[in-house]
């Protein structure tokens, strides 16, 4: 079992981005910060299943099909033989994660309140020999952002994996169709190698300021030029 915080989240026949009131903890992001959110209890790394109903998560599935013959080496130093891309902000894929609607789910989740930021949606393959190094995301902005990881497809054997706050190591298999998010500049983690199968996820950022870091240019550079 993913030893992590999971949060199950109702299903229905939404268009892309749009959730089942109350599905994330319940209350609003307001009543949410007045307590401990389920982000900070669970140590600031949470798992969540089942985070769009069963039609949407088919159109992504078919919108990624079409990206996929456009995915290039990525650059990032941690990430080995991993495979990827920016995701045009006018695309499917895009919009289904970057609205109004997820924002306020995910606002409550973390309790604060969190906008979409404005660094491109990856798409990015996991295939066998592949695999991420421990690290900690770096700060593209000048509060460090929150970074959402969706499973698309996983046949793989790999784990992600993260360290809590007393140094025990956590995780396991993230199935389709769920989400992790982790602040930038906390928890250590990492995705383990494929030695069969193949993973497939949409990276994106949620943020509570769209000041940027030189580290937010940089990474615009992930799919081109020398390793960063």
């Amino acid at each position: 079992a993913f030893q992590m915080q999971q949060t199950q989240q109702q299903q229905g026949q939404q268009q892309p981005g749009q959730h089942a009131a109350g599905s994330v903890g319940g209350g609003t992001a307001a009543s949410s910060a007045a307590r401990e959110s389920i982000f900070e209890r669970s140590g600031g790394f949470v798992y969540i299943r089942n985070f769009f109903g069963e039609r949407d998560y088919e159109l992504l599935l078919a919108e990624c099909g079409v990206l996929r013959a456009q995915v290039g080496a990525e650059r990032r130093a941690c990430a080995r033989q991993r495979l990827g891309m920016m995701v045009p902000a006018d695309n499917l894929v895009s919009k289904a994660f970057m609205n109004q609607r997820v924002a306020e789910r995910l606002s409550t989740l973390v309790g604060r309140a969190v906008l979409p930021a404005d660094v491109p949606v990856e798409y990015r393959i996991y295939p066998q020999g592949s695999c991420m190094d421990w690290h900690q995301d770096v700060a593209l902005y000048t509060e460090p952002q929150y970074e959402i990881v969706f499973t698309l497809l996983n046949s793989s054997d790999s784990q992600t994996q993260w360290q809590d706050p007393e140094g025990q190591r956590r995780g396991g298999w993230t199935e389709p169709n769920s989400i992790i998010v982790v602040r930038a500049e906390s928890v250590l983690h990492r995705v383990t190698p494929i030695t069969t199968g193949e993973r497939s996820i949409i990276k994106f950022v949620y943020t509570t300021t769209l000041d940027k870091t030189q580290d937010y240019y940089d990474n615009l550079l992930t799919y081109s030029g020398p390793p960063l």
